[in-house]
């Protein structure tokens, strides 16, 4: 009788166990959570204004990005287009980029694209409507650069495979690019670290290599900038 019952107890909780698997959020259901997380005014001035104040050298770049879905349906679904400027100078853009989601094989990838014309998408963010036009030729991705995303406590994290991923580093030619990339409700950081054949690291920095930006109010950003003025 006692051995009995240990076997009912023991199936019971195999089937709870195998119930509260199931319900983990496929990764379709963690792919969209995470698109709506994205989108967002940010920028990392707290980050720039910690490094000055503790004396660290050289200090983050104060940067500003904005990210926004786009529907351009010749790219995919998920889309969403990056403009990265300086904080407290709108005017100087300094990188644009189209990012593409997608589930790969119960992975979900992110796919970075470039822009052939980046001058004719500037600001793109005022006016999302602009890439309805964006075709296939307008854009070219790095193969072997995808970055994977999973789903942690409260957060998404993400990184690239840097055995297939390389890219241009200046005068030290073709390097290998590691990249990393973390998203919470209120912050989205990056990283990237690029090393030449011998190992060497030639851009980035192995300290801190993330830069954190906190999701801002637009309003409080041009009153930030005002204020500079």
């Amino acid at each position: 009788m006692v051995k009995w019952l240990v076997v009912v107890t023991c199936c019971f909780a195999a089937q709870w166990l195998a119930g509260c698997a199931s319900k983990e959020p496929s990764p379709d259901v963690q792919l969209q959570e995470l698109v709506q997380l994205l989108p967002g005014h940010y920028d990392n001035s707290a980050q720039a204004r910690s490094d000055s104040e503790r004396g660290i050298h050289p200090v983050h770049d104060a940067l500003v990005l904005d990210i926004i879905p786009i529907d351009a349906p010749m790219i995919g679904d998920n889309v969403f287009y990056v403009q990265e400027s300086a904080f407290g100078d709108p005017r100087r853009v300094t990188g644009q980029k189209i990012m593409m989601f997608g589930v790969v094989k119960k992975e979900i990838v992110q796919t970075d694209f470039a822009l052939a014309e980046p001058f004719r998408w500037r600001n793109g963010q005022l006016n999302p409507d602009l890439f309805k036009s964006l075709m296939t030729q307008d854009v070219h991705s790095s193969k072997g650069c995808s970055l994977r995303w999973k789903k942690g406590e409260g957060h998404f994290s993400a990184s690239n495979e840097p055995k297939t991923c390389h890219g241009s580093a200046g005068g030290a030619g073709m390097a290998q690019i590691e990249s990393r990339a973390e998203l919470g409700p209120e912050e989205y950081a990056t990283a990237e670290l690029a090393f030449d054949r011998p190992g060497h690291l030639v851009r980035g920095r192995e300290d801190d290599p993330f830069y954190r930006f906190r999701k801002q109010s637009r309003q409080a950003q041009e009153g930030d900038s005002s204020a500079s003025d």
